[in-house]
């Protein structure tokens, strides 16, 4: 026996709902500028992880502590990783320029 939801939309709200999903699809998510944007932050967050995974000295010390702590390459990935998605997003585009930009001693 199938059972049915206690409360569902109705078949003309669902229906305006598949085309405000729709609409926010084509013009919002997909939009050329948001794309751009995503992009960005895709290749921010990979460079750091990179930059970070090659040189763990680069980690904050108490984090560095803990990749030397141990030999599994995972969980020293776990730490680089996790120490990325604590930032906000304004620390990590500061951290790329610190780490990227040769004019920024610090």
């Amino acid at each position: 026996m199938q059972r049915k939801p206690l409360i569902a939309y109705s078949p003309a709200l669902k229906e305006q709902i598949v085309l405000l999903k729709k609409f926010l699809l084509d013009n919002l998510y997909r939009h050329q500028r948001v794309y751009r944007m995503t992009v960005k932050a895709q290749r921010v967050v990979t460079q750091l992880f990179e930059a970070l995974w090659d040189d763990l000295r680069l980690l904050p010390p108490e984090l560095y502590a803990q990749t030397q702590e141990s030999r599994d390459k995972a969980h020293r990935a776990r730490v680089v990783a996790d120490y990325i998605a604590g930032m906000t997003d304004r620390y990590a585009l500061d951290e790329h320029e610190r780490l990227f930009d040769p004019r920024r001693l610090r």
